[in-house]
């Protein structure tokens, strides 16, 4: 068995290989036929990585990772969910 560990803050997570959120996100893509570009990824730690890449939007909350933060194009005000809550807002206004 070939398998993957993947950090989030204070869990460890030990995966088959080559599982992970964006795995599961480009599957999803594929058979619903969603050009990934569309898609805005919100993450706060190391296990959003592969998802935020893959997503053509990547946002971190306000409490997430500096790792995150670094790789995300935008970051919100709030953390945990009231920063998805921020982003949804966001995102509607522009509707």
């Amino acid at each position: 068995l070939t398998a993957s560990i993947i950090y989030n803050k204070a869990d460890v997570m030990l995966l088959p290989a080559s599982v992970n959120k964006a795995f599961g996100l480009e599957r999803l893509c594929r058979l619903q036929g969603i050009d990934p570009s569309t898609l805005v990824g919100v993450g706060d730690a190391e296990n959003d990585l592969d998802f935020l890449d893959y997503s053509g939007v990547s946002v971190a909350v306000a409490n997430a990772l500096p790792e995150v933060k670094s790789r995300c194009r935008f970051e919100t005000r709030e953390s945990n969910g009231r920063g998805v809550i921020e982003v949804i807002r966001k995102l509607l206004d522009r509707g």
